[in-house]
């Protein structure tokens, strides 16, 4: 997950306050619990008891872990100390935040800016079936709109659903459908693509991703991820898991901003039967 500063670039393009928690959405409200400090988080909701109620009434999965917070930690009167906590709460989640916010300052970072020839070299995606998983702002779905047939955005945060409809209109693109979903539960039948992408998306739940993506692509189908991961060593788990047996991913190596970082691709085994034509 991002740690506090993974956006620090942006404290100077914007501005986090409390009150933009109210628009975490509840699978968000759920991702909480062992991600920020719970010292920081009793801190701002002692301080905001509305603030506690709307995150317990939006995700009441986690008010067990609320109260249990609140218990432990007692409120923070110092104001400076105060402002420091609440600080750290808001960038320490400031991804999630900044996609409810203002998508349009995530879509404009520079490593969203890779080479979509990174894709489109595996297999070209000419009059295709694609679907992109955790669509973010909608840039691979845009990208690859330009040649598919139909591309299907899946993406769980609503303001980014609406981003990328709204960035589709603008560009006249008629083939781009944003959709509500996850990529551990992919809102389409079987076999229902012909190429999957991911791109900065992959990992939450590594293992149960990774079995959707199968089911919802034909079989000879594609599917591509270029999840940002580098050559680090806190990046292997998910390297080896991904070009283990069980699934038989290859890869290589492209170039990011920030540096080179770690493709993915397996094409299902099967003999491919070309596009789909249900949507003729």
């Amino acid at each position: 997950m991002p740690t506090y500063g993974f956006y620090k670039a942006l404290r100077g393009v914007i501005s986090l306050d409390v009150e933009d928690l109210f628009l975490l959405e509840p699978f968000q409200i759920s991702y909480l619990p062992g991600w920020v400090s719970e010292r920081e988080l009793a801190a701002v909701l002692h301080s905001q008891p509305v603030l506690k109620d709307f995150l317990v009434k939006k995700c009441p999965s986690i008010s067990g872990y609320i109260a249990n917070v609140l218990a432990e930690h007692e409120p923070v009167n110092d104001k400076k100390e105060l402002a420091e906590c609440s600080d750290r709460l808001l960038w320490t989640i400031n991804d999630l935040l900044i996609y409810n916010k203002c998508p349009e300052v995530y879509d404009a970072m520079e490593f969203l800016k890779w080479d979509f020839r990174e894709v489109t070299g595996i297999t070209p995606l000419d009059g295709k079936v694609v679907v992109d998983g955790g669509a973010g702002t909608g840039r691979v779905a845009l990208e690859a709109a330009q040649t598919a047939r139909w591309v299907f955005a899946v993406e769980p945060v609503t303001r980014l659903r609406q981003f990328m409809r709204e960035k589709a209109a603008r560009l006249e693109l008629k083939n781009v459908y944003a959709v509500d979903g996850f990529l551990q539960a992919i809102p389409f039948p079987d076999q229902f693509a012909d190429v999957i992408i991911t791109s900065h998306a992959l990992g939450w739940r590594l293992e149960d991703e990774l079995k959707e993506l199968e089911r919802v692509v034909k079989k000879g189908g594609f599917i591509i991820h270029c999840p940002g991961t580098d050559f680090s060593e806190r990046e292997e788990a998910q390297h080896n898991q991904l070009i283990s047996p069980a699934y038989g991913y290859e890869f290589s190596k492209y170039q990011e901003a920030d540096g080179w970082k770690r493709k993915y691709w397996k094409q299902l085994k099967s003999k491919y039967n070309g596009p789909t034509q249900a949507y003729s």
